[in-house]
């Protein structure tokens, strides 16, 4: 397909260098060449929504697999037969779980992406590909190993103006300006004939005055302002980001003072931390499997723990990452060397 003939996937905003990168992938595919993918990301950070553009570009037959729990059986893995197609996993992070025989469905799986005549695109939690290509060397199944980029806070902008008219917002900038005086006052004291005398001694801000004076001082949009403030704190996650965007607007008006800073304070012992590692790194977990994973006996406990930090949040009788504590979450287990 000519680059003038690309279909362009809708409702996608950024991930521009990843789906040139998948473009090309599939163009290599179409010449002969199978060149699997694998894509990783924290979580929230648009894993399934670059698995739904590949979807819309494709040009050939599309199978698409999401794993949403610990796999279980082996027929949850059988990738299709035949030739010529493309086969989409997602989180793939699912295959396998830190136990004694725990790779059995990863190894299986693995074993038939190469040997599939398929052209298989996966996704998967960084935390879990930094594990397992550390013990089991996964990369070399996958000639094209993609990391989903940060999203700049012009990205982020427009991925959050879509959903509002022109004019509906109401950015306001309500910090405190910073003053800052041009000639500043000190005294000067010294002593003679043992006498200390004091006198005014004056110093000029030349970078003050030539920031006054020229023509590429600028001042930021409000909204500008907030976009970048926002993007800060979710580390250019863009579900994280649209989280603390939709906490801090009060709408139509939206201030730098609005977004919050990670509130979050993380108080946990080498046990807690590698528990929320499991949750962190495999998305999604119940109480057995993470008894089972961790080899805790005290798993209620610690959860409950999770919980009322705020760390984590349960739905159904499945422990999940609260997206907001996400930064503060990492900044932690890096900090207690639980990951790196």
């Amino acid at each position: 397909m000519g680059e003038e003939e690309q279909q362009e996937p809708v409702g996608i905003i950024g991930f521009q260098n990843e789906l040139a990168n998948i473009r090309a992938a599939l163009a290599g595919f179409d010449s002969g060449e199978k060149a699997d993918v694998a894509i990783i990301a924290e979580p929230f950070a648009g894993r399934t929504k670059l698995i739904h553009a590949i979807e819309q570009i494709a040009d050939r037959e599309v199978v698409t697999n999401s794993f949403s729990a610990l796999i279980t059986d082996q027929d949850e893995i059988t990738l299709p037969e035949g030739a010529g197609g493309i086969v989409l996993c997602d989180n793939c992070h699912f295959l396998y779980r830190r136990t004694i025989g725990g790779f059995r469905y990863l190894d299986a799986f693995l074993a038939a992406v190469a040997a599939s005549e398929h052209l298989v695109i996966t996704t998967w939690n960084i935390y879990s590909w930094r594990y397992l290509d550390e013990v089991r060397a996964i990369s070399k199944y996958f000639t094209n190993v993609i990391a989903l980029s940060p999203f700049s806070s012009t990205e982020l902008k427009e991925l959050i103006l879509v959903g509002y008219a022109e004019n509906e917002l109401k950015f306001e900038d309500d910090r405190t300006p910073e003053k800052k005086r041009i000639i500043t006052q000190h005294p000067l004291a010294f002593t003679m004939r043992d006498k200390t005398l004091t006198i005014p001694f004056f110093s000029i801000d030349f970078a003050r005055i030539k920031a006054l004076f020229s023509r590429k001082a600028e001042t930021k949009k409000a909204e500008d302002i907030i976009f970048e403030k926002i993007n800060r704190i979710a580390n250019g996650n863009p579900g994280v980001a649209k989280l603390l965007w939709e906490q801090s607007l009060q709408y139509p008006t939206i201030k730098p003072s609005y977004v919050k800073e990670c509130p979050f304070k993380v108080e946990l012992d080498y046990p807690e931390s590698f528990l929320l590692y499991l949750i962190l790194s495999m998305e999604a977990l119940t109480e057995p499997e993470l008894r089972e994973i961790s080899g805790e006996l005290e798993v209620e406990t610690m959860l409950h723990r999770l919980l009322y930090q705020r760390l984590i949040v349960e739905d159904m009788g499945s422990y999940q990452l609260n997206p907001e504590a996400l930064s503060c979450i990492v900044s932690a287990l890096t900090r207690t060397g639980v990951i790196w």
